[in-house]
């Protein structure tokens, strides 16, 4: 009897385990074949899926940016109701990935000039998805501030060797929710 496959719960399953390739390899490390390597899929087999590179990697990005794994929830948890909580999930799980995520997004930025990176759209949907969970802590009008504190707070903690502490980053940010 043949095997039955679920395509789309294949595909999503490849699309999220090619989450990790392309954060420590980065866009350009590797082709479909050491990608499909990584994968323990043939290329064949990952081209059935994805026509290209850039397709897996959109598939890939909207994975990322699921509220499983943006906030780095175990199978089956729940989201946090508290902002303080929701936030300090936001902030651990983008910090155990960040320097693999900026070195990422720096080598798939690396030769667009800002028009270009203004019109991807898959940047475009990324940061909008980060500023949508923002704006729920800290509401619409500070969520460029709360994005830059993010931001700029993990990059001070990569810079620092984790000096700066994590709930200090909430703190900052939650800051911005009380001065509304």
């Amino acid at each position: 009897m043949p095997k039955i496959v679920d395509h789309q719960a294949y595909r999503k399953e490849l699309a999220q385990k090619a989450v990790e390739i392309f954060t420590e390899h980065g866009f350009n490390g590797l082709g479909m074949r050491g990608i499909a390597e990584a994968l323990g899929i043939s290329k064949s087999a990952l081209y059935h899926y994805f026509s290209s590179k850039e397709e897996l990697f959109k598939a890939s990005t909207e994975m990322f940016l699921e509220p499983s794994s943006l906030y780095g929830l175990a199978e089956g948890e729940a989201i946090p109701e508290s902002n303080e909580q929701l936030l300090t999930k936001l902030i651990t799980a983008m910090d155990a990935r960040y320097r693999g995520e900026v070195t990422l997004m720096l080598e798939y930025t690396k030769n667009k000039d800002a028009q270009q990176v203004s019109d991807d759209n898959l940047l475009t949907f990324a940061n909008q998805m980060f500023k949508s969970e923002l704006a729920n802590i800290v509401g619409e009008e500070k969520v460029d501030q709360a994005y830059a504190l993010l931001f700029g707070g993990l990059m001070m903690r990569l810079l620092d060797g984790n000096k700066t502490e994590i709930a200090s980053i909430a703190e900052w940010i939650l800051a911005l929710s009380t001065e509304r």
